[in-house]
């Protein structure tokens, strides 16, 4: 029998979405309860299925995020440039994930600073639906995604603030939403379910996938972080966090290697100990023109004046406000080590 390799097993692998699915694509449970190929397979062809098969076995619902970044969480340099954070390995991943999705979703700013094509190329799969979130119909006509005609398209605006039908491909259509509201991240996945499109993938910028991962509308995260230090730049996730480390998000996560990148694979269905989230996303700021507002992080002051050592911002400003480590130490009254805590930032300073 014909050893089963990479590409062949990609074309079984993608097509799972159900144990009884993955059972008739010939993978079958071994002693540790894991699915392996029953046939004699390449290494690549086992490390497709401990990759992917448990986004395939997600079933019909559900929605997963993407980012590469850098060491210290950018997306791209001050300038906006992207190309390319992580590596080749991380580009054929990305495009299988969108191979393994219905529709891909990106922010307006991302459309407009990137122009992306949001296509499967690196492997073989369906195009997904791409979808552009775009309340204030800004992303310009020209863009690819409206006039490539390669994949289905879904043009998202919001009432009084979109554009006209006239001038746009075939393949685009334009999704009209009663208010802002209707662009909170549930309530868009709800919408594109009812669409039929159950498995998304939310692609960029930061803004977007941090507000959904913020309101827990997201099952499953991915992340590469590339061996590269930018400085500053475009951030990836930011969120408003916990001030007590003990109630930071810990979910179960899995790491490999992508060449010289890793990645991050966060389970976010699983139950986590801690308090939750908020309800409500505080105001997300300016990432690729994604947001309005300047974006927040931790103690409230603006991205770039609020790193967590609290000494000094990208620009080397002193940043105002004692060192984070002093804050917690009052919250938790440990009165001794306070004292020394402002002793050290007095030094810091």
């Amino acid at each position: 029998m014909t050893v089963l390799d990479e590409t062949a097993a990609w074309e079984l692998l993608r097509a799972v979405r159900s144990e009884a699915d993955a059972e008739a694509a010939g993978l079958s449970r071994g002693p540790d309860g894991g699915r392996r190929w029953r046939r004699e397979a390449t290494p690549g062809a086992h490390t497709l299925v401990d990759r992917y098969l448990p986004l395939c076995l997600a079933g019909t619902r559900v929605t997963f995020a993407q980012l590469g970044q850098s060491l210290d969480g950018f997306i791209a340099t001050r300038t906006g440039d992207a190309d390319y954070v992580t590596g080749e390995e991380d580009r054929a991943h990305l495009h299988r994930l969108r191979a393994l999705a219905d529709a891909v979703v990106v922010g307006a700013g991302t459309a407009v600073a990137d122009d992306p094509q949001l296509t499967v190329r690196a492997c073989a799969g369906t195009n997904p639906v791409r979808v552009v979130l775009d309340p204030h119909g800004r992303v310009p006509p020209r863009c690819r995604v409206f006039t490539d005609g390669s994949a289905p398209t879904l043009w998202v605006v919001a009432a009084g603030g979109g554009p006209g039908q006239g001038g746009l491909g075939g393949h685009v259509d334009v999704l009209t939403l009663p208010d802002r509201a209707a662009f909170g991240p549930r309530r868009l996945v709800e919408t594109l379910a009812r669409r039929g499109l159950g498995r998304v993938l939310v692609e960029g910028g930061g803004v977007t996938v941090s507000r959904f991962l913020h309101e827990r509308a997201l099952d499953r995260l991915y992340v590469t972080v590339a061996p590269v230090l930018l400085g500053d730049g475009v951030p990836g996730l930011r969120f408003t966090g916990t001030p007590v480390m003990r109630e930071a998000l810990r979910p179960p996560t899995r790491r490999a290697h992508l060449g010289e990148d890793t990645l991050f694979e966060i389970d976010l269905r699983t139950p986590r100990t801690g308090a939750p989230l908020g309800q409500e996303h505080a105001e997300t700021g300016q990432a690729r023109g994604e947001g309005e507002h300047p974006v927040h992080h931790g103690d409230g002051q603006p991205l770039g004046r609020a790193q967590a050592r609290g000494a000094e911002g990208p620009g080397g400003d002193a940043l105002p406000g004692p060192p984070a480590a002093d804050v917690q130490r009052q919250r938790h009254g440990e009165q001794r080590q306070h004292h020394q805590g402002q002793q050290l930032g007095r030094r810091s300073v």
